[in-house]
Protein backbone atom coordinates (compact mmCIF):
# COMPACT_ATOMS: atom_id res chain seq x y z
CA UNK A 1 0.00 0.00 0.00
CA UNK A 2 1.39 3.37 -1.01
CA UNK A 3 0.99 6.40 1.17
CA UNK A 4 -1.06 9.40 0.18
CA UNK A 5 1.14 12.27 -1.04
CA UNK A 6 -1.10 14.77 0.71
CA UNK A 7 -0.60 12.91 3.99
CA UNK A 8 3.19 12.93 3.78
CA UNK A 9 5.07 15.68 5.53
CA UNK A 10 8.61 16.89 5.90
CA UNK A 11 10.58 15.82 9.01
CA UNK A 12 13.29 18.42 8.75
CA UNK A 13 14.48 19.38 12.26
CA UNK A 14 15.38 22.91 11.29
CA UNK A 15 13.20 25.78 12.53
CA UNK A 16 11.68 28.41 10.31
CA UNK A 17 14.19 30.74 8.58
CA UNK A 18 12.20 33.85 9.50
CA UNK A 19 12.56 32.92 13.19
CA UNK A 20 16.33 32.57 12.71
CA UNK A 21 16.51 35.97 11.08
CA UNK A 22 14.49 37.59 13.88
CA UNK A 23 16.74 35.99 16.54
CA UNK A 24 19.87 37.18 14.76
CA UNK A 25 18.41 40.71 14.48
CA UNK A 26 17.57 40.72 18.20
CA UNK A 27 21.10 39.51 19.06
CA UNK A 28 22.63 42.30 17.00
CA UNK A 29 20.30 44.87 18.62
CA UNK A 30 21.17 43.60 22.12
CA UNK A 31 24.94 43.71 21.55
CA UNK A 32 25.17 46.76 19.31
CA UNK A 33 25.99 48.99 22.31
CA UNK A 34 28.47 46.55 23.89
CA UNK A 35 32.11 46.04 23.04
CA UNK A 36 31.53 42.42 22.05
CA UNK A 37 31.86 41.39 18.41
CA UNK A 38 28.63 40.65 16.51
CA UNK A 39 27.52 37.03 16.20
CA UNK A 40 28.93 35.13 13.26
CA UNK A 41 26.72 34.89 10.17
CA UNK A 42 27.41 31.25 9.48
CA UNK A 43 25.02 29.93 6.84
CA UNK A 44 22.32 32.51 7.51
CA UNK A 45 20.97 32.47 3.94
CA UNK A 46 17.18 32.58 4.20
CA UNK A 47 15.49 29.94 2.04
CA UNK A 48 11.91 28.75 2.30
CA UNK A 49 10.96 25.16 2.94
CA UNK A 50 9.03 23.43 0.19
CA UNK A 51 5.26 23.40 0.21
CA UNK A 52 3.85 21.34 3.06
CA UNK A 53 1.49 19.66 0.61
CA UNK A 54 4.38 18.58 -1.58
CA UNK A 55 5.56 15.02 -1.29
CA UNK A 56 8.44 14.39 1.07
CA UNK A 57 10.11 11.06 1.58
CA UNK A 58 9.02 9.58 4.91
CA UNK A 59 11.68 8.52 7.44
CA UNK A 60 10.92 4.79 6.97
CA UNK A 61 9.41 2.40 4.38
CA UNK A 62 5.66 2.93 4.83
CA UNK A 63 4.53 0.17 2.45
CA UNK A 64 6.62 -2.44 4.19
CA UNK A 65 5.28 -1.23 7.55
CA UNK A 66 1.67 -1.44 6.26
CA UNK A 67 2.25 -4.92 4.85
CA UNK A 68 3.53 -6.13 8.19
CA UNK A 69 0.45 -4.63 9.87
CA UNK A 70 -1.86 -6.44 7.38
CA UNK A 71 -0.15 -9.74 8.12
CA UNK A 72 -0.91 -9.47 11.83
CA UNK A 73 -4.17 -7.48 11.87
CA UNK A 74 -7.22 -7.19 9.59
CA UNK A 75 -7.13 -4.58 6.85
CA UNK A 76 -9.39 -1.98 8.57
CA UNK A 77 -7.37 -2.25 11.75
CA UNK A 78 -4.12 -2.02 9.83
CA UNK A 79 -5.46 0.99 7.96
CA UNK A 80 -6.47 2.63 11.28
CA UNK A 81 -3.05 1.87 12.78
CA UNK A 82 -1.39 3.41 9.73
CA UNK A 83 -3.50 6.55 10.06
CA UNK A 84 -2.73 6.70 13.81
CA UNK A 85 0.96 6.35 13.01
CA UNK A 86 0.66 9.15 10.48
CA UNK A 87 -1.13 11.39 13.00
CA UNK A 88 1.52 10.62 15.63
CA UNK A 89 4.30 11.45 13.17
CA UNK A 90 2.60 14.71 12.20
CA UNK A 91 2.14 15.64 15.87
CA UNK A 92 5.74 14.81 16.77
CA UNK A 93 7.14 16.61 13.73
CA UNK A 94 5.05 19.69 14.55
CA UNK A 95 6.29 19.66 18.11
CA UNK A 96 9.85 19.31 16.89
CA UNK A 97 9.30 22.27 14.59
CA UNK A 98 7.90 24.31 17.47
CA UNK A 99 10.36 23.36 20.19
CA UNK A 100 13.43 22.06 18.40
CA UNK A 101 16.57 24.04 17.66
CA UNK A 102 18.85 23.62 14.73
CA UNK A 103 22.59 24.12 14.54
CA UNK A 104 22.29 27.81 13.73
CA UNK A 105 20.12 28.44 16.77
CA UNK A 106 22.55 26.45 18.88
CA UNK A 107 25.42 28.54 17.50
CA UNK A 108 23.50 31.71 18.31
CA UNK A 109 22.70 30.46 21.79
CA UNK A 110 26.33 29.44 22.30
CA UNK A 111 27.44 32.88 21.14
CA UNK A 112 24.95 34.53 23.48
CA UNK A 113 26.15 32.30 26.31
CA UNK A 114 29.79 33.11 25.55
CA UNK A 115 28.95 36.82 25.38
CA UNK A 116 27.14 36.62 28.71
CA UNK A 117 30.07 34.69 30.16
CA UNK A 118 32.51 37.30 28.82
CA UNK A 119 30.40 40.10 30.24
CA UNK A 120 30.11 38.31 33.57
CA UNK A 121 33.87 37.65 33.54
CA UNK A 122 34.53 41.32 32.78
CA UNK A 123 32.15 42.40 35.52
CA UNK A 124 33.68 39.93 37.99
CA UNK A 125 37.17 41.09 37.01
CA UNK A 126 36.25 44.74 37.49
CA UNK A 127 34.54 43.96 40.77
CA UNK A 128 37.54 41.90 41.88
CA UNK A 129 39.89 44.73 40.94
CA UNK A 130 37.76 47.24 42.82
CA UNK A 131 37.56 44.95 45.85
CA UNK A 132 41.29 44.29 45.63
CA UNK A 133 42.01 48.01 45.43
CA UNK A 134 39.70 48.69 48.38
CA UNK A 135 41.28 45.81 50.32
CA UNK A 136 44.76 47.13 49.50
CA UNK A 137 43.71 50.61 50.62
CA UNK A 138 42.22 49.24 53.82
CA UNK A 139 45.32 47.10 54.35
CA UNK A 140 47.59 50.10 53.86
CA UNK A 141 45.47 52.13 56.29
CA UNK A 142 45.56 49.28 58.79
CA UNK A 143 49.32 48.92 58.31
CA UNK A 144 49.83 52.64 58.91
CA UNK A 145 47.58 52.48 61.94
CA UNK A 146 49.45 49.44 63.24
CA UNK A 147 52.78 51.20 62.71
CA UNK A 148 51.52 54.30 64.52
CA UNK A 149 50.17 52.11 67.32
CA UNK A 150 53.49 50.27 67.48
CA UNK A 151 55.42 53.54 67.71
CA UNK A 152 53.01 54.81 70.34
CA UNK A 153 53.24 51.54 72.24
CA UNK A 154 57.04 51.67 72.14
CA UNK A 155 56.97 55.22 73.48
CA UNK A 156 54.52 54.22 76.20
CA UNK A 157 56.67 51.20 77.09
CA UNK A 158 59.80 53.39 77.20
CA UNK A 159 58.01 55.92 79.46
CA UNK A 160 56.70 53.11 81.63
CA UNK A 161 60.18 51.58 81.89
CA UNK A 162 61.61 54.99 82.83
CA UNK A 163 58.93 55.54 85.46
CA UNK A 164 59.37 52.03 86.83
CA UNK A 165 63.15 52.50 86.93
CA UNK A 166 62.76 55.82 88.74
CA UNK A 167 60.31 54.27 91.18
CA UNK A 168 62.68 51.35 91.77
CA UNK A 169 65.62 53.73 92.30
CA UNK A 170 63.58 55.86 94.70
CA UNK A 171 62.45 52.80 96.58
CA UNK A 172 66.03 51.50 96.65
CA UNK A 173 67.28 54.81 98.03
CA UNK A 174 64.48 54.89 100.58
CA UNK A 175 65.24 51.31 101.61
CA UNK A 176 68.94 52.14 101.88
CA UNK A 177 68.14 55.22 104.00
CA UNK A 178 65.83 53.11 106.19
CA UNK A 179 68.57 50.51 106.57
CA UNK A 180 71.06 53.23 107.52
CA UNK A 181 68.64 54.66 110.06
CA UNK A 182 68.02 51.21 111.48
CA UNK A 183 71.78 50.57 111.63
CA UNK A 184 72.30 53.91 113.41
CA UNK A 185 69.48 53.12 115.84
CA UNK A 186 70.89 49.63 116.45
CA UNK A 187 74.37 51.07 116.96
CA UNK A 188 72.96 53.66 119.38
CA UNK A 189 71.14 50.95 121.31
CA UNK A 190 74.30 48.83 121.25
CA UNK A 191 76.40 51.71 122.54
CA UNK A 192 73.89 52.40 125.27
CA UNK A 193 73.85 48.74 126.15
CA UNK A 194 77.67 48.65 126.21
CA UNK A 195 77.75 51.75 128.40
CA UNK A 196 75.11 50.25 130.66
CA UNK A 197 77.05 46.98 130.82
CA UNK A 198 80.22 48.94 131.64
CA UNK A 199 78.40 50.75 134.40
CA UNK A 200 76.99 47.50 135.71
CA UNK A 201 80.44 45.87 135.51
CA UNK A 202 82.01 48.83 137.32
CA UNK A 203 79.30 48.62 139.96
CA UNK A 204 79.89 44.87 140.27
CA UNK A 205 83.64 45.43 140.60
CA UNK A 206 83.05 48.14 143.20
CA UNK A 207 80.71 45.88 145.12
CA UNK A 208 83.21 43.03 144.77
CA UNK A 209 86.07 45.18 146.07
CA UNK A 210 83.91 46.46 148.87
CA UNK A 211 82.97 42.92 149.82
CA UNK A 212 86.58 41.79 149.51
CA UNK A 213 87.76 44.73 151.64
CA UNK A 214 85.13 44.02 154.21
CA UNK A 215 86.01 40.32 154.16
CA UNK A 216 89.75 41.03 154.47
CA UNK A 217 89.08 43.57 157.21
CA UNK A 218 86.86 41.10 159.02
CA UNK A 219 89.40 38.30 158.72
CA UNK A 220 92.26 40.55 159.82
CA UNK A 221 90.19 41.74 162.77
CA UNK A 222 89.29 38.18 163.67
CA UNK A 223 92.92 37.02 163.43
CA UNK A 224 94.13 40.01 165.41
CA UNK A 225 91.46 39.46 168.01
CA UNK A 226 92.37 35.78 168.18
CA UNK A 227 96.07 36.59 168.57
CA UNK A 228 95.39 39.20 171.24
CA UNK A 229 93.08 36.83 173.02
CA UNK A 230 95.63 34.05 172.88
CA UNK A 231 98.35 36.39 174.13
CA UNK A 232 96.28 37.84 176.93
CA UNK A 233 94.86 34.54 178.19
CA UNK A 234 96.78 33.09 181.22
CA UNK A 235 98.88 30.09 180.39
CA UNK A 236 98.20 26.86 182.38
CA UNK A 237 101.19 25.06 184.05
CA UNK A 238 102.81 22.50 181.82
CA UNK A 239 102.00 18.90 182.70
CA UNK A 240 104.78 16.75 184.18
CA UNK A 241 106.85 14.89 181.67
CA UNK A 242 106.38 11.14 182.20
CA UNK A 243 109.61 9.18 182.76
CA UNK A 244 110.08 6.27 180.41
CA UNK A 245 110.15 2.91 182.19
CA UNK A 246 112.54 0.76 180.22
CA UNK A 247 112.90 -3.01 181.07
CA UNK A 248 116.35 -4.29 182.18
CA UNK A 249 118.68 -5.43 179.51
CA UNK A 250 119.34 -9.16 179.40
CA UNK A 251 122.95 -10.36 179.90
CA UNK A 252 124.94 -12.04 177.27
CA UNK A 253 125.29 -15.18 179.15
CA UNK A 254 121.62 -15.39 179.79
CA UNK A 255 121.11 -15.20 176.10
CA UNK A 256 123.52 -18.08 175.51
CA UNK A 257 126.20 -16.05 173.81
CA UNK A 258 129.91 -16.91 174.47
CA UNK A 259 131.75 -13.78 175.30
CA UNK A 260 135.04 -15.31 174.29
CA UNK A 261 133.86 -15.95 170.88
CA UNK A 262 132.67 -12.41 170.70
CA UNK A 263 136.19 -11.14 171.50
CA UNK A 264 137.94 -9.71 168.56
CA UNK A 265 140.78 -11.56 166.81
CA UNK A 266 143.51 -9.23 165.65
CA UNK A 267 144.70 -11.50 162.90
CA UNK A 268 141.21 -12.06 161.68
CA UNK A 269 140.57 -8.40 161.69
CA UNK A 270 143.76 -7.82 159.76
CA UNK A 271 142.76 -10.33 157.16
CA UNK A 272 139.33 -8.84 156.92
CA UNK A 273 140.73 -5.41 156.54
CA UNK A 274 143.36 -6.45 153.95
CA UNK A 275 142.67 -6.31 150.30
CA UNK A 276 142.65 -9.42 148.27
CA UNK A 277 145.14 -9.55 145.46
CA UNK A 278 144.10 -11.59 142.51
Amino acid sequence: MSTDPSASTSISLSSHPHAQASQYTEAQANYSDSNLPPPPQTGLSIHLDPDPDAYTAPPFHTHDFYCKLEKQFPRPIAHSLMRATRALLVHRIGRVRRDGLDRKDLDNQAYLFKAAMSEARTEITMRTRKETASINTATSALRREVESLQVKMQEEIANLKHEVQMEVDNRHNEARADIKQQAIAIEDVLNRAIIGLGDVRAEIERVKWDNMRRTVTGLASFILFTIIFMELRPKPPPPPVPQPNFPPKPSMRSMGINIDEMSPDPEREGLENSEYVT
